[in-house]
């Protein structure tokens, strides 16, 4: 797939910090999920008072450089692979000053769920093109 994705912009508030002033480590998991939800809203059309068809299992997240309050924070989020009823999606989180500094590097991997059945399910052929066709592939 190619780079094309989703960004959404997040400006660190005061609560986001630690006592060093660091953004604190749970908090980047609100901006990767933040993203992820703004992503997957936008690629399905959805409103945002509709149950996504699937569910976030899993998450990771690398620290690289600090954040601090203030900053404005860009979160590029993407599907970097399909599984038969997961998809694994990327978020590198870049300070926006000139250098586009990465302060961290995220991934989630979601797996695609029946709420009826209350089943995981096998990721939709449709899905995959929506997606491909949103990164540009």
């Amino acid at each position: 797939m190619h780079n094309k994705g989703f960004q959404v912009a997040i400006e660190v508030k005061y609560r986001d910090t630690d006592s060093m002033g660091h953004v604190s480590s749970p908090v980047y998991y609100d901006y990767l999920q933040h993203a992820y939800l703004g992503y997957m809203f936008e690629v399905l059309e959805l409103p945002k008072t509709e149950k996504l068809p699937h569910i976030m299992v899993k998450t990771s997240c690398e620290y690289t450089q600090p954040a601090m309050y203030g900053d404005v924070l860009t979160v590029s989020s993407r599907v970097i692979k399909f599984g038969t009823k997961s998809f694994e999606m990327e978020h590198i989180m870049t300070r926006d000053d000139e250098a586009k500094t990465v302060v961290a590097k995220g991934a989630s991997t979601h797996v695609m769920f029946d709420y009826a059945t209350n089943r995981t399910a096998v990721v939709p052929e449709e899905f995959k093109k929506q997606v491909g066709a949103y990164q540009g592939e």
